[in-house]
């Protein structure tokens, strides 16, 4: 050990704790107790300056006695604070070398007294333009005034220790810091979690009220559609009323004839034949919608022969469309048999016609739709097509959005192609694309494996 009290090596050792970020106490527990060692009857300690700026709190004492020590917690700086509370408070050393003597320990005389405390030398901590943050305090057990080489150690012991009292500083605001962070990342978290059940809710209703939306328009066209044959077979069946009533007033009156039973008859074979035209015709629409309103209506896993889907799908739309002229032509070839959704089918299916219809023939009298599907191995290839308006570049890029639409006039929602993408994708597990022209009509391309897997949502 060389005449310093806090040899070089030590200064060292405490700057590498530091830099390695060794905890505070240890760092400044091995100053303190190299210190110790080398002064008979020494004892140091660490006050901290709380960051309200008046009261302080016991940060490190090796050799002090613990209660001595937790009665300063708390205490507030100030002249006649003792040597620590003074020097704090006005930035300066204080040295007290007889404590039972000096005024600024009138209020911890006795105390200080009873644990054997006689000098207390008292250095304020602070690094150079930066506010005080704490004390470092050296006391005797006996009266002692400071020496040079006393003075020199507790000096360079305050540089030390104001470097470990910065780097709790910056620690404390660390980990403030990061409590705040974690309390504003889980305070936005909780609300963004009731913002997104809220949206998901919000978006489930639209999704539901669009579905019911469409399944209510084609509930009014296949009415409107039924009109036709079932008032064709009530005319029908009111002439064959007419003619039975007819022959029964001439049998009863003994006037029946040969001739007059053979226009009867021939009549009523007409009238039957009407009817019963009339009737599988209000028959096979009332099929084709009941079975795709029951898949729509829900999600429901079957075996279906795509060929049937796609056939009610579009016969049922046709009833819906007036005021155009439109062909259909649909290619699917037979035999294809899906283990999926239908209902999902019928919805993508039944909003790309309906997308077709406002979007893609507005203002036109007539126009053509065709649905082609073929075998792709794994899975069937659907595609599409209208011959109608087409779409711009900054549309298609745009089409499965939700809420964007180019027709707000139309009373859509926007949610419609958004769906479409949605069904596609996490219920069929396939996937879409489009493709599009100006005044060249739109085609979707949809690739559907013939087995789906459990739905993702």
């Amino acid at each position: 050990m060389d005449d310093a009290i806090l040899p070089c090596t030590i200064q060292r050792k405490a700057l590498e704790m530091i830099v390695q970020d060794e905890p505070v106490p240890s760092v400044l527990a091995m100053i303190l107790a190299t210190i110790e060692r080398n002064v008979e009857g020494l004892f140091c300690s660490v006050l901290a300056l709380d960051e309200d700026g008046v009261h302080v709190r016991p940060l490190v004492a090796p050799s002090l006695p613990e209660a001595y020590s937790q009665a300063l917690d708390g205490v507030a700086i100030g002249r006649g604070s003792g040597s620590c509370g003074t020097a704090m408070y006005i930035k300066q050393p204080v040295i007290v070398s007889d404590i039972a003597e000096d005024p600024l320990w009138l209020p911890f005389r006795e105390l200080a007294l009873s644990y054997g405390l006689r000098a207390c030398w008292s250095v304020p901590i602070c690094l150079t333009g930066k506010p005080v943050m704490g004390s470092l305090a050296m006391y005797y057990d006996r009266v002692m005034h400071p020496d040079e080489r006393a003075w020199r150690t507790i000096m360079d012991a305050m540089n030390l220790v104001a470097l470990c009292l910065e780097r709790e500083r910056q620690n404390r605001q660390l980990l403030r810091a990061q409590q705040h962070l974690e309390q504003t990342v889980e305070e936005r978290t909780r609300e963004l979690s009731v913002a997104l059940s809220h949206l998901r809710n919000t978006q489930q209703e639209l999704l539901n009220r669009e579905k019911m939306a469409a399944l209510g328009m084609l509930v009014a066209g296949v009415a409107h559609e039924l009109n036709t044959p079932i008032g064709n077979a009530i005319l029908s069946s009111s002439f064959l009323a007419d003619c039975q009533l007819r022959l029964s007033t001439a049998l009863r009156d003994g006037v029946l004839g040969r001739t007059q039973l053979s226009t009867s008859l021939h009549d009523a074979e007409a009238a039957l034949i009407l009817v019963q035209r009339n009737l599988e015709k209000a028959a096979d629409l009332i099929g084709h919608f009941k079975q795709m309103a029951v898949d729509q209506s829900s999600e429901r896993r079957r075996s279906f022969d795509l060929r049937e889907v796609i056939n009610d799908n579009v016969v049922t739309f046709q009833a819906t469309v007036r005021g155009i002229d439109l062909r259909y032509e649909i290619d699917v070839a037979p035999g294809i048999t899906l283990d999926s959704y239908p209902g999902a089918l019928g919805q993508v299916l039944s909003n790309l016609l309906v997308n077709a219809r406002i979007h893609g023939f507005t203002g036109r009298e007539r126009g053509c739709l065709k649905v082609q599907a073929s075998d792709a191995g794994d899975h069937v290839l659907i595609v599409f097509s209208d011959d109608g308006l087409g779409m711009a570049p900054e549309h298609l890029a745009h089409i499965f959005e939700p809420y964007y639409t180019t027709r707000p006039d139309a009373g859509g929602s926007g949610l419609g192609m958004s769906i479409v993408y949605n069904l596609m994708v996490h219920i069929l597990a396939g996937r879409i694309e489009v493709s599009s022209q100006l005044d060249q009509g739109t085609r979707f391309e949809l690739l559907i494996p013939k087995v789906a897997p459990a739905p993702s949502r």
